[in-house]
């Protein structure tokens, strides 16, 4: 992630110019960032996740948005593009950002992992609707999911080679064996 621009920005002019751009930025308190492409497996991760959980998630009210969707944590001035993201509740088909979300997924990068596991999810923590929190490790079969608990503690709970994950908060599971379809990444 590169800095682009090193004079603070409002909010509302992030918005107003991202809504121009072509490419994506992250938002972080004033500063904008550039976001890098990601690999093949990276992508493929993103992508079976969030097909999984939108096929899960029919009819339940609540919806899976890939990495296009922006995700605002107003708390912590931050707007992120998580690679997928579940929320549930009413949504509008102009909407440029969600106001909250229930999971967040972020498939790690060798150049962001440090990032997504450390100050990240300190942000994302903040959401008060958030209960889940997926790291999806892109080179190798290793995912790790924290779950938010009654008393607001997070609970951490690793999976690897070809075990079945579970998201409590939407009642769904699945293996890493399908999750890792087709990415090249063997047990």
């Amino acid at each position: 992630m590169a800095l682009t621009q090193s004079d603070f920005v409002s909010p509302e002019q992030y918005l107003a110019e991202e809504q121009l751009r072509q490419e994506r930025h992250e938002y972080y308190d004033g500063l904008v960032y550039a976001m890098s492409g990601g690999s093949y497996a990276h992508s493929t991760l993103a992508s079976n996740f969030q097909f999984l959980l939108k096929s899960h998630l029919k009819g339940s009210g609540c919806r899976a948005s890939n990495s296009d969707m922006r995700l605002r944590v107003d708390v912590a001035n931050c707007c992120f593009y998580p690679d997928v993201s579940v929320h549930c509740g009413q949504v509008e088909a102009a909407m440029l950002s969600l106001p909250s979300a229930r999971i967040v997924v972020e498939v790690l990068s060798p150049s962001t992992a440090a990032y997504d596991q450390g100050r990240k999810f300190d942000i994302y923590r903040q959401l008060a609707d958030l209960q889940e929190y997926v790291l999806v490790d892109s080179e190798s079969r290793n995912v790790h999911v924290f779950h938010r608990a009654d008393n607001g503690d997070w609970v951490f709970h690793g999976y690897s080679g070809s075990e079945t994950i579970q998201l409590a908060s939407i009642d769904f599971s699945v293996s890493l064996t399908e999750l890792y379809d087709d990415t090249g990444i063997e047990e």
